[in-house]
């Protein structure tokens, strides 16, 4: 037990000091400017070079514990607003914010999410980051099922605080977020000419982290560092994939001009695609992309009465629904173009606590082709064998 305590302890004090040095090279830089005083001035009040006031404020050394008093006296702050161990506190609970976010968001955990984000952006409503959550939770509420999630409910918040992040944040991500959102909102008030000036702000498909990351491991001799380069092209492989099976597959499941047999087409193409890039077999979290494709087919098979291809596809998306939720926590690919990509169950969004077969046991009755199919033998057998499988199984510890 004081093992265990020790080590609590020693991790906390361990967290203390990288905060306290994060944020005393800056705070005394503040506090500096804030007196209107120079480097040369501090230094001469404190009795040390400009030198040693330069690299304080550059975080490459810090003050000597004697002088933390002295200084905190000399600027009129408390020795813990000196240190930042106020903002060492703050920014420890809004990574526990946010730990906890995701961890919800793997569980399918919407609505306790929901009032986790509310909170935290009720406590820390000028962090940038929990902004960031905040305005995706309210344009993705849970409570508010029916498409577009929190439009008519959150709007207003939606565009003060898309407008405010444009206006005064200068992080890139979230403005990106912003931008997404406020485009979004534009769109679906009718301003078709503000939603597309917004989209032209965004870079085009090859200004990405993902690009940018793969080109920065060339040397300037243009050889590659061989191992980040290849890790990083196979990550943007790993995404890219996902990004063209998506494509691929809305190109059938949402065009009104595709007949039954050529939205099946079209859905094989995206079912090739990941045969190609997985061709070890190991699909991971592409098991429930496959098993979405395989149900969609069948239903298309149905629509045109051909029940023997509908239950060879049906088996296929069950089959794949429960490969996916026997996936381990971890699933580290060994196919070719994707060998060495880890992927990480616990650090993927769920909009359910539902399992995948749960998932697509609901999907299934939910569609008008089930009635034609429920009382057929084959329908029966599958769900009696696929039923006693489906539950709450997301258990990430």
């Amino acid at each position: 037990m004081y093992n265990v305590v020790r080590n609590t302890g020693d991790s906390i004090l361990r967290n203390e000091v990288n905060y306290m040095q994060l944020y005393i090279g800056e705070n005394i830089k503040h506090l500096r400017r804030q007196k209107g005083i120079t480097q040369e001035t501090l230094a001469d009040h404190m009795h040390v070079s400009t030198a040693a006031v330069s690299k304080w404020e550059r975080n490459e050394t810090f003050p000597d514990i004697s002088m933390v008093i002295p200084l905190a006296s000399y600027f009129g702050v408390s020795t813990d607003e000196l240190l930042g161990l106020d903002a060492a506190k703050n920014e420890e609970k809004i990574k526990q914010y946010i730990d906890e976010a995701n961890r919800l968001a793997a569980l399918g955990k919407e609505l306790d999410r929901f009032e986790l984000i509310t909170k935290a952006y009720n406590e820390f409503p000028n962090d940038w980051r929990i902004i960031e959550l905040y305005m995706w939770q309210l344009n993705y509420d849970p409570h508010h099922r029916e498409q577009p999630f929190g439009y008519e409910v959150h709007k207003n918040e939606l565009y003060r605080l898309c407008e405010r992040v444009l206006d005064e944040c200068n992080i890139d991500k979230t403005r990106y977020a912003a931008l997404s959102i406020i485009g979004g909102l534009y769109d679906l008030d009718g301003q078709k000419e503000k939603a597309h000036e917004t989209a032209m702000r965004f870079p085009d498909y090859w200004m990405t982290v993902g690009e940018e990351l793969e080109h920065s491991f060339v040397m300037n001799d243009g050889i590659h560092v061989m191992d980040e380069w290849w890790s990083q092209i196979r990550e943007n492989v790993f995404d890219l994939t996902q990004m063209l099976s998506v494509k691929i597959r809305n190109m059938a499941v949402t065009s009104e001009d595709l007949s039954p047999v050529e939205q099946i087409k079209h859905l094989h193409k995206s079912i090739d695609l990941l045969k190609m890039i997985f061709d070890d077999g190991d699909y991971g979290f592409y098991n429930q992309e496959l098993s979405d494709l395989y149900f969609w087919i069948a239903n298309r098979y149905v629509m045109i009465n051909n029940l023997n291809k509908a239950f060879e596809n049906y088996e296929l998306g069950f089959r794949h629904a429960k490969a996916y939720d026997n996936l381990p926590k971890i699933t580290k690919h060994t196919s070719f173009l994707v060998n060495g990509k880890v992927f990480d169950r616990s650090k993927t969004n769920s909009s359910t606590e539902a399992n995948m077969i749960a998932r697509q046991i609901d999907c299934l009755c939910s569609w008008g082709v089930y009635e034609k199919v429920k009382d057929t033998p084959q329908m029966k057998k599958l769900l009696a064998e696929y039923e006693p499988l489906a539950g709450n199984k997301k258990d990430y510890s």
